[in-house]
């Protein structure tokens, strides 16, 4: 299985950076549980960062951030009781801490999540190291799309051009990564089917290394 995203720091990036001296060690643990309580070991996710423009708050710029293999999906408690995750416990992404018993919750920014036991259902995740399976690229990801507050899908640019192809064309998804003008703008797609059928395009582990490949190239 493979999924596409959009938005936020639930993976971490700052703390696998901070914390662990590598961004390839970042985790995801609190939006889009849906997504995560179906993910397992080897399945990957492709991230987007949705950045509205401070001059024109209507255009969303969205940066190509990278692609994270899942190495492990953890009930949340073993984050607590197993030391080999002891340095995630200091992750802002934990959402909550075992106290023995049962979970009691666990934030570090307001405002706290009202649904904290149910986002704390489904796996903690945390992505492969190893730089062929996994690549985020947080310093100067590339801007590949814009969506300008009127037209969707999102317009793609120059430097987009292939990654759409990978993502969309080649797999016959006619949206974007922009679903909606207002709410909750970006669904998620699943890459490997549309319901019960098998979606078109290269094999999953190619599309990872083409994916991987674009990210580790100047545009």
């Amino acid at each position: 299985m493979s999924r596409c995203t959009t938005g936020g720091d639930d993976p971490a990036f700052l703390c696998a950076t901070e914390l662990l001296g590598n961004v390839n060690e970042a985790s995801w643990g609190v939006c889009r549980r849906d997504v995560r309580e179906d993910l397992q070991p080897n399945d990957f996710v492709v991230f987007f960062c949705a950045k509205p423009r401070l001059q024109s708050p209507t255009f969303v710029d969205y940066y190509y951030v990278g692609v994270g293999t899942v190495a492990e999906a953890l009930p949340r408690h073993a984050i607590w009781t197993d030391h080999q995750y002891a340095a995630y416990r200091k992750f802002y992404n934990v959402l909550a801490q075992w106290n023995g018993e049962y979970l009691i919750q666990k934030e570090v920014f307001h405002p706290y999540h009202e649904n904290w036991r149910q986002r704390a259902t489904a796996p903690y995740i945390i992505f492969n190291r190893d730089a062929a399976l996994t690549s985020f690229n947080l310093t100067n990801p590339t801007l590949v799309a814009t969506y300008d507050g009127l037209q969707i899908p999102e317009r793609w640019n120059e430097a987009g051009e292939g990654l759409r192809d990978y993502l969309f064309t080649e797999r016959g998804i006619e949206r974007g990564l922009r679903s909606s003008k207002t709410g909750y703008g970006h669904a998620k797609i699943n890459l490997l089917r549309q319901g019960n059928a098998i979606r078109p395009g290269r094999p999953l582990e190619e599309l990872r290394q083409a994916l991987i490949y674009l990210l580790q190239q100047k545009p």
